[in-house]
């Protein structure tokens, strides 16, 4: 299948810039699937656990920001995607909190890179599902201490943007495509 991410960097403190945002992405990879799309009357909505759709339109998507950066990721179906502005934190806690022993090994070897690495899966996962960061979730290592690339009938792939950017997008297949619009 075919996704499209669509990026965009800049002053993001507006609510309606987002939005705004969020319908020329959906409407872009709408108009080049030739999918009938009026994004004027488009009234996005969420479900149960927050997750944002359109109802009616046979499109996913996904939105996340960090900083300046403003990604979403569109697509045939379900997707999530994450992206982080590393910055300091205490993430050795936050990792014994949330993460299963396997991760917090592979946060003590890797430091605070491994940290956003393992918490970008977790976030793009949770949204590909529905259920959030914390929704029911799968390790994210591997017996022998490696990052997972599939996991919980998902793909998880890293993009890489800059030694201090973490972004990991989650889709159902192995062999999905993936278009990048600035």
């Amino acid at each position: 299948m075919k996704y499209s991410i669509y990026f965009f960097e800049g002053e993001l403190k507006n609510e309606g810039l987002r939005r705004a945002l969020t319908l020329e992405a959906v409407s872009s990879y709408c108009l080049s699937r030739g999918i009938d799309f009026d994004a004027e009357n488009a009234v996005i909505s969420k479900g149960e656990k927050g997750k944002p759709f359109i109802a009616g339109l046979p499109v996913h998507y996904n939105v996340s920001h960090t900083g300046s950066m403003w990604m979403c990721l569109a697509g045939p179906a379900e997707c999530g995607i994450d992206i982080q502005l590393a910055k300091e934190c205490d993430y050795e806690k936050i990792a014994a909190r949330h993460f299963s022993p396997a991760e917090q090994d592979y946060v003590r070897l890797w430091g605070i890179d491994g940290f956003f690495r393992i918490w970008t899966r977790r976030e793009a996962y949770g949204k590909f599902t529905g259920e959030g960061f914390y929704g029911r979730m799968p390790d994210f290592v591997d017996k022998d201490g490696n990052l997972t690339e599939y996991t919980g009938g998902a793909y998880l792939r890293e993009i890489n943007i800059a030694d201090d950017i973490f972004c990991v997008y989650c889709t159902g297949g192995k062999d999905d495509e993936i278009e990048f619009f600035g």
